[in-house]
């Protein structure tokens, strides 16, 4: 188990520009609803077609997410950012170029492959810090913050202004920034791996391996009953009654507020224990669902959304955390990026499901027992680290097994 020491990795220099290079991993995600919205008026295309070009890039972003294992420590960190940024940036600009929906296919198979490799590269790089859950609410904050900005001027001040050409130019330009400039403050490798190959490092255990696979585990349903509302949250206020400007609204601030999550996670870290900040979360996410179910109301669709959103960044700061913290080997940590696409891939299908065959009411109800299985999991999960840290020889143990 990683001890707190001065870590290459916990500088404020290396958490931001880090934390670009994992917000370009995301940004593709984060702007989808207006990038697609772009394609079905530029292209014709319908739902069905949009949703298969969805599960293209989310197929892409899990494979080189997985892949990441073979490479991730045999590489320098800034040449696969740059490698991948240019995969990503060449994928955007190729569609300037008007391709066939075959073509379209292949393009965001190959954009999400190359966002995955810079997503699964953030994980690896803030899984090295000594203090994890504050090392990743700091990068699930930071990452969150592009998408946001860019969700706003996409549609408002750039469209109107450059058309489609661009919004497919600035979403390159912001790929170039965060994924290629911020590289002269990221480190080239991982001290962790450089211990690991010289037999400094703890020796891998049943027991730490126990506690990243519930952790990973608990990542996925999370991510899974998020996106199965997340997708349908647009669709929801419709149903209240708000207008599309006023829904967006809604969703920037809930994306401003779903880094303020994971910004108070960072701050907070283990002072109030690994498993009663994620319970209280959740409870306030739970809270929320039951907010977003008063089809009725403004204020409650309004404190419904902001709830939920709230909650994301916060609880993957901690199932993350432990998960790093745990992965001796430093490898494992990388599959949050695969947590993440099939999170993406398998959410919205569950919930369309739900929705088309019992009403919203029911994807709600998936949301929330997912939550529900999610912080038993952590539970047992955390229940797990305890027992590891008392039988550890470590001096520390006794303040880091704070429950």
């Amino acid at each position: 188990m990683k001890t707190i020491k001065s870590n290459p990795i916990d500088k404020t220099s290396v958490y931001v520009c880090a934390g670009l290079v994992s917000g370009a991993g995301a940004l593709l995600l984060n702007v989808l609803p207006v990038l697609f919205g772009a394609f079905a008026e530029r292209f014709g295309l319908g739902e069905h077609q949009l949703g298969n070009l969805a599960l293209a890039m989310n197929l892409g972003f899990g494979a080189l997410g997985l892949a990441s294992l073979l490479w991730i420590h045999r590489l320098s960190w800034r040449i696969i950012s740059v490698l991948s940024s240019v995969l990503v940036i060449g994928a955007v600009l190729s569609v300037l170029r008007d391709p066939s929906y075959e073509a379209l296919l292949v393009i965001m198979a190959l954009a999400g492959a190359g966002t995955g490799a810079l997503y699964a590269l953030a994980m690896t790089i803030f899984g090295d810090s000594s203090q994890p859950e504050r090392a990743f609410g700091f990068k699930l904050g930071i990452e969150t913050i592009p998408g946001a900005f860019l969700l706003i001027v996409l549609p408002v001040a750039i469209a109107p202004v450059w058309g489609f050409e661009g919004m497919l130019i600035t979403i390159a330009l912001a790929m170039v920034v965060m994924g290629i400039v911020p590289l002269p403050w990221v480190p080239r490798r991982s001290e962790r791996q450089r211990e690991v190959e010289s037999g400094a490092a703890p020796v891998d255990c049943p027991q730490s391996r126990a506690i990243v696979w519930l952790s990973l585990v608990a990542s996925l349903v999370f991510l899974t009953g998020i996106m199965s509302v997340w997708a349908f949250l647009e669709l929801m206020g419709k149903k209240t009654g708000l207008s599309a400007d006023t829904i967006g609204a809604v969703l920037a601030l809930g994306f401003l507020i779903n880094a303020g999550g994971g910004f108070i996670a960072s701050a907070l870290g283990l002072k109030a224990g690994r498993f009663m900040p994620v319970a209280v979360v959740v409870l306030a996410e739970l809270l929320g669902l039951v907010a977003l179910a008063q089809f009725s109301s403004l204020t409650a669709y309004v404190v419904g959304a902001l709830c939920f959103l709230f909650s994301i960044s916060f609880v993957l700061a901690y199932t993350f955390g432990v998960m790093a913290e745990f992965d001796l080997s430093g490898k494992l940590v990388a599959l949050g990026a695969l947590c993440l696409s099939l999170g993406a891939a398998f959410g919205p299908a569950i919930g369309g499901f739900l929705i088309e065959q019992f009403g919203y009411p029911a994807v709600l109800v998936f949301s929330g027992a997912c939550s529900v299985v999610v912080l038993a999991v952590y539970g047992v999960a955390v229940l797990k680290v305890q027992r590891t840290l008392k039988h550890a020889q470590d001096p520390e143990a006794a303040v880091l097994s704070r429950f």
